[in-house]
């Protein structure tokens, strides 16, 4: 599909000033608070016509609104929050659309791409998964589908919707073994997932991206009708059954037949897949009494997932229920699923995989750069760490381990990709934790870099030694109170690092002097700390250990403004550090002055000064030139009048009118490198302003010590 692109900025807050968009094209836009923009295209009659506002997927703040008007300004259709209106057209003609915030909200974090085409559209798959390594074939529910059917009973928005089969090879030969991708718009819930995407291609364009699971069992499609427990639709376990919710009164029932003895983990997907859902479970036991009558209890029911392993940035609790089921006798086993939520259309199709699977304890890992912590206790602020490491500094990212079927084994750390003079020792999450810190430490003189790299983690399960690569994420947006504005997240294609050499840190904490700490439990250690400042400090240092859950919110000690030098004491009868090796590291959170960018300030320092030193040689040069251009104009005044004293002599008119039109253009030359300079040099003063010393809050980590905790050998 042939496409423009514009990036439209003003002229287009009106339907009568709304910009052409021929049909098949994109625009780029940016909504100013309180007000719309507005886009005209013209369409033929039975055009299946999609307008999509991408904004989520583009890292936008904007919560998109959508409305469709005809030619005489009468409403069509509108899509108050899911950036999207589908529509088929009785007649040609033009249409305008109007884009704004559902909150009336703008500025330049409130970007969009608008496009309005004919291009397919894939809403979900049936299945929503399959097992990796395996041919499957794929039922793809949407529009402008070349060589579709209509789906049956099926509707979104009151328009049916179209069925496409797809024949497909899922990848993976382990389960795990793909990746969760970053084609995709996934937020922190969905870190324990394991994803890929297809995107379906036809002769009138390529199709969003869409979401596809591996599993782990046996995949099979709901069969409607199942809304009654007469009806349920029986399954052999293991096995996950992928279906839809049908609005707010369907009820999906499933049964199975279950052994004594037999455990099972029971779990919805849904919203964690993206779908407005919020899914209950219940599972009843059907038996017979002696006289053959159907007996039938209720076992356990299941709503929301309230574990949150990834704090206030990153929370991974949700509404998808999970329970365990241990079969206490034989006999058949029925699953009720239904969607508690709101939907504001009951013909909105949700999907769902409920899979009812044997426990399989084992882990994924999410990874992104440590969140500052706040500066008080009191603070709902998130602030953004960039990736970067200066020479001499440490950089931490946080790995939050998503624990699967009560998995506790600890998790070893590596990472790979590392630039030259930026090492890391060792990090470790322990049986009882899921999160741990990787902290990069740089040497001094490092060189400019700037790059993808790994973390991984190790561990043992009871299917032998698992790695595991860490799916990279990010926050967004910096938060000013995350009590108020929910935090945006999401998963990236790469965790990213950039080093350089002329940025030094202010602050540097060397733990464990480089040596690792051996002792036995109940001992008491010593473990020194070195600090050297570069910064400007102006305050007491409050300094936490930290690197295991003993030491609850860490170990303090308070450190005078001046001094270089502390001392944890650790006694391991009181902290009952466990035995085995445990990587601990200082941290402290404190204000400072220092320049934004040394490297920057170097730069515009270095420019005003040669800006100045050209400004008497400048200066010099333009008056030499003026004074030329005075001498020329007397020269030109006098040939002047000479001509006209003596008409019959050779006339030097012409010459000197020259001569002065030279030497004007020499003025006006050298004066437009004064004025050119004085620019340079306004310029670099801007520069120097913008990165000289300022204060700062920022949160510096220490490089980790290894400690060693083993029993005192027996004689």
């Amino acid at each position: 599909m042939n496409r423009a692109w514009w990036w439209y900025r003003v002229g287009n807050q009106t339907r009568e000033t709304a910009l052409r968009l021929p049909l098949g094209s994109t625009a780029n836009g940016k909504i100013a608070a309180s007000r719309s923009d507005f886009y005209r295209f013209t369409a033929k009659q039975g055009q299946h016509i999609t307008v999509e506002c991408a904004a989520t997927d583009l890292d936008s703040k904007l919560e998109p609104s959508l409305w469709l008007y005809d030619a005489n300004g009468r409403e069509l259709s509108r899509s108050r929050r899911d950036g999207m209106i589908r529509f088929a057209t009785v007649k040609d003609g033009d249409y305008v659309v109007r884009v704004h915030d559902f909150l009336n909200r703008g500025g330049d974090a409130y970007f969009y791409r608008l496009t309005v085409s004919t291009r397919p559209q894939v809403l979900y798959t049936s299945p929503a998964a399959a097992l990796p390594g395996t041919n499957r074939a794929f039922t793809l529910f949407g529009w402008n589908l070349p060589g579709s059917k209509p789906g049956k009973d099926l509707a979104l928005d009151g328009k049916a919707i179209e069925t496409l089969q797809v024949a497909l090879r899922v990848p993976g030969d382990e389960l795990g073994a793909t990746p969760l991708t970053a084609a995709l718009p996934m937020s922190a819930p969905a870190g324990g997932l394991d994803l890929f995407t297809y995107t379906y291609s036809g002769k009138n364009g390529n199709a969003h991206p869409t979401p596809l699971s591996v599993s782990a069992v046996p995949v099979v499609v709901e069969a409607e009708p199942n809304n009654l427990a007469a009806q349920a639709q029986k399954v052999a376990v293991p096995a996950e059954i992928d279906g839809f919710f049908q609005g707010r009164q369907d009820r999906d029932w499933f049964e199975f037949e279950a052994r004594k003895g037999q455990t099972f983990i029971v779990e919805v997907v849904s919203q964690r897949m993206g779908a407005i859902t919020d899914p209950s479970l219940v599972i009843q036991k059907v038996s017979k009494d002696a006289a053959g009558k159907e007996q039938v209890s209720e076992v356990q029911e299941a709503y929301d997932n309230d574990t949150n392993i990834g704090g206030v940035d990153f929370k991974t609790s949700s509404g998808d229920p999970t329970l365990r089921l241990e079969v206490k006798e034989d006999a058949r086993y029925r699953v009720l699923l239904r969607d508690q939520s709101y939907a504001p259309n009951d013909l909105q199709l949700r999907p769902y995989r409920l899979i009812v699977r044997p426990p399989t304890p084992d882990f994924r890992l999410t990874v992104s750069p440590a969140t500052p912590p706040q500066a008080n206790k009191d603070a709902k602020d998130l602030k953004m760490r960039i990736p970067l490491l200066r020479s001499g500094g440490t950089l931490a990212y946080r790995v939050t381990a998503h624990r699967k079927d009560g998995f506790d084994a600890p998790i070893d750390l590596s990472v790979e990709g590392l630039p030259p003079g930026v090492q890391f020792q060792g990090a470790r999450i322990t049986g009882d934790a899921a999160t741990a810190l990787v902290i990069l430490t740089a040497a001094d003189g490092l060189t400019n870099w700037n790059g993808a790299i790994r973390v991984s983690g190790r561990a043992q399960t009871a299917q032998g030694e698992r790695r595991r690569d860490g799916r990279p994420a990010t926050l967004i947006w910096p938060t000013p109170n995350y009590e108020a504005e929910l935090p945006q997240t999401r998963f990236s294609d790469q965790l990213l690092l950039a080093t350089r050499h002329a940025e030094v840190e202010p602050l540097r904490l060397t733990l464990g002097a480089g040596k690792a700490i051996e002792a036995a439990p109940g001992a008491k250690i010593s473990i020194p700390l070195l600090v050297q400042r570069k910064g400007e400090f102006g305050a007491n240092l409050k300094l936490r250990l930290l690197g295991h859950g003993v030491f609850g919110g860490g170990k303090e000690i308070d450190l005078d403004k001046q001094a270089t030098q502390a001392v944890f004491e650790v006694n391991l009868g009181e902290i009952k550090l466990p035995e085995g090796h445990h990587w601990l590291h200082a941290e402290t959170t404190t204000s400072f002055k220092a320049p934004r960018s040394v490297e920057g300030l170097a730069l515009a320092e270095a420019d005003k000064a040669n800006a100045e030193k050209q400004i008497p040689v400048l200066k010099d040069a333009l008056d030499k030139a003026k004074s030329a251009l005075e001498a020329a104009t007397k020269a030109l005044e006098k040939a002047e009048s000479d001509a006209k004293v003596a008409p019959d002599k050779p006339s030097t008119v012409a010459p000197a009118r020259d001569a002065k039109t030279a030497a004007a253009k020499l003025v006006e030359e050298s004066t437009r490198k004064v004025d050119a300079n004085n620019q340079l040099k306004a310029k670099a003063e801007e520069r120097i302003k913008a990165f000289a010393k300022r204060e700062f809050s920022e949160s510096f980590y220490s490089s980790p010590v290894l400690v060693k905790i083993a029993p005192t050998k027996s004689n």
